[in-house]
């Protein structure tokens, strides 16, 4: 910051609780990072940016992120039973690869619902 802009100066202000608690409520409904250049922006009578919540947005983050970490877990045991699966004897050959082939279709049922999923809201998106 250059020596002219550099802020030096305060301002002290008295607020009652409540009025605190309104100016706060406010703050946090905007995009800014701090109280100070709230209201400093205020005070300067600077257009002050809101923050607006896309709730088709939201809902859809919250799907993909459930849908996300059981995709996780999902390849994670898909890993470990690859892993016993090449370090096993003869004998366990058979119970790892009945389950490394069950985990598959698991694997591939989530895609395909997360396919759909997917088409269903690009189709919603597409219709607003």
């Amino acid at each position: 910051m250059s020596k002219e802009n550099k802020r030096n100066r305060r301002l002290s202000v008295l607020l009652t609780d409540q009025e605190m608690t309104i100016i706060k409520s406010y703050f946090q409904q905007t995009i800014l990072p701090n109280l100070s250049e709230y209201v400093r922006e205020i005070l300067l009578k600077k257009p002050v940016v809101g923050r607006y919540r896309d709730t088709g947005t939201e809902e859809l983050l919250k799907e993909l992120t459930v849908m996300r970490r059981d995709f996780h877990d999902l390849i994670i045991t898909y890993n470990q039973q690859t892993k016993k699966l090449n370090t096993a004897s003869e004998s366990e050959i058979n119970s790892s690869q009945e389950q490394v082939h069950q985990l598959e279709q698991i694997i591939q049922e989530s895609a395909r619902k997360l396919s759909r999923f997917l088409d269903q809201t690009a189709e919603k998106w597409l219709l607003s």
